[in-house]
């Protein structure tokens, strides 16, 4: 009996010190992230500026943070505040409200979309409306379950993609508080400052594809309307539908079987459809404006230590430099691990889209408007993809280029702290990646081009046959 009752006096004693260990554990982490945030305003302090004024990532990248709340993307709170400690993500807050509302309603029109495609299926209807606009080709089937499929693609890979971001907005403050505190110190000396402020960098980025991608999404409506007008201006008697609200009518027909023709249908379909296409774009211009911020301060790294070239260097300030390089990776890996989902779906997403887009190209179209639309979609798109490889290499390529100097240091001042910092530079790789399946650089870059060309001229051999026939009858 006393030894039963001395187990239970054990087993209380260990759930009791169990519950002390865990606030031990949440207190640790709560000054860990209070002494982050007052080093921040230390070193503020004592280089004489305000933090709100500091050229930092999170200042740069603030404005693209508000506007995608507007379309459910990113689910942070407080994200008007100045202070990146205020930004949290919060399960309850206006942001996941957006993001819930834009899952329910894609996923809606997702299942809508499927339920077309699949009730419809291959059929002689498809095909017909299909040849209508590209022509018959010996390569025609392959071409219906590209332009059939590429709509629910689209749609399955934008709700991936919210849960994605919903995912990266969650690690956001875990991220963001050493990021702005990395930044900081990256403001004073011994760091110069850049010749452009990443600020300007990122809004110069962001108008320039945001204007382009407009047009995109114009030239889209214009295509398919101007297709849709010319067909039932030869093949109706009725032209009372030649109207642009009979041609959304078409274009949103999965939304119109849900709810009636009226101004706020449309405009409903024209929301949710813009939503699509700006998370689309989103993804890819959020990889961009990340992989500048790291590039650039690791830039800023390495030029700190090319000024060292010629000099000789105690093992003391070695130590320190390496102590920051240390910080610098460890946030690179951090910003990797967090966004190897969102790389992995751009990537994957871009690559099937061009051999979409260059498919239709390849293929006979009818209107000069459907060959500049298509021609516009796929050198845009082409060149935002490879915007993404090269501001993601320009990571890895500033993270080696300290080793310039290192390798010009004599044999007479080599020390073991040398060798650790050169050591440290080669053995890991630095930049972003989908999931470590493949790394954002040049290489990979010019080998997924070289696979599309391959794709391409497969197809044109598959056509070659059918060049001299001529396009089907528009009303067949």
């Amino acid at each position: 009996m006393r030894h039963s009752s001395w187990i239970s006096c054990c087993s209380d004693l260990r759930n009791m010190s169990k519950a002390p260990d865990s606030i031990l554990r949440r207190l640790k982490v709560r000054r860990q992230k209070q002494r982050t945030i007052l080093a921040m305003r230390w070193r503020c302090a004592k280089g004489g500026k305000e933090f709100k004024e500091l050229d930092t990532f999170y200042r740069a990248i603030r404005p693209y943070l508000c506007v995608a709340q507007l379309f459910g993307i990113m689910p942070l709170s407080n994200v008007l505040s100045r202070d990146p400690q205020d930004v949290k993500f919060r399960l309850r807050s206006v942001g996941m409200c957006f993001t819930g509302l834009f899952l329910l309603l894609g996923g809606i029109k997702t299942v809508m979309q499927a339920n077309i495609l699949f009730r419809t299926g291959l059929n002689a209807k498809n095909m017909s409306e299909l040849l209508l606009v590209l022509g018959e080709s010996s390569s025609k089937i392959l071409v219906f379950v590209f332009f059939v499929a590429v709509n629910l693609v689209f749609l399955i890979v934008g709700i991936v993609n919210w849960l994605n971001f919903t995912g990266f907005a969650r690690s956001w403050s875990k991220l963001i508080l050493p990021w702005s505190s990395l930044d900081i110190l990256m403001q004073f000396a011994p760091y110069a400052p850049s010749k452009h402020s990443l600020r300007s960098k990122l809004r110069l980025i962001g108008c320039v594809v945001g204007s382009l991608a407009v047009v995109d999404h114009l030239l889209y409506y214009a295509s398919g309307y101007y297709s849709y007008h010319m067909h039932i201006f030869h093949c109706h008697t009725n032209h009372s539908r030649l109207s642009f609200g009979s041609y959304l009518e078409k274009e949103f027909s999965e939304t119109f079987e849900l709810l009636p023709y009226n101004m706020f249908s449309v405009c409903y379909g024209f929301w949710l459809n813009a939503a699509f296409t700006f998370l689309w774009n989103f993804m890819d211009i959020f990889i961009v404006l990340t992989s500048i911020g790291l590039a650039q301060r690791f830039r800023q790294f390495a030029d700190r230590v090319l000024a060292l070239q010629g000099r000789q260097v105690p093992d003391t300030l070695w130590y320190d430099i390496r102590r920051d390089h240390i910080r610098l990776c460890e946030l690179a890996s951090l910003v990797d691990e967090s966004m190897s989902n969102i790389v992995l779906m751009s990537c994957a997403n871009n690559v099937y889209v061009i051999c979409n887009q260059a498919l239709a190209i390849f293929t006979k179209l009818r209107h000069p408007i459907n060959y500049v639309y298509f021609w516009y979609s796929l050198l845009f798109l082409l060149a935002r993809t490879s915007l993404v490889f090269m501001s993601a290499s320009k990571i890895h390529d500033a993270s080696l280029l300290p080793l310039r100097t290192l390798y010009l240091v004599p044999s007479t001042h080599w020390t073991e702290e040398v060798q650790r910092f050169v050591s440290q530079l080669t053995s890991e790789f630095v930049g972003l990646s989908g999931y470590r399946l493949f790394y954002l650089t040049r290489k990979s870059l010019f080998g997924m081009m070289a696979t599309l060309v391959t794709y391409e001229l497969m197809l044109l051999q598959m056509d070659a046959k059918s060049h001299k026939a001529g396009l089907p009858d528009l009303c067949a």
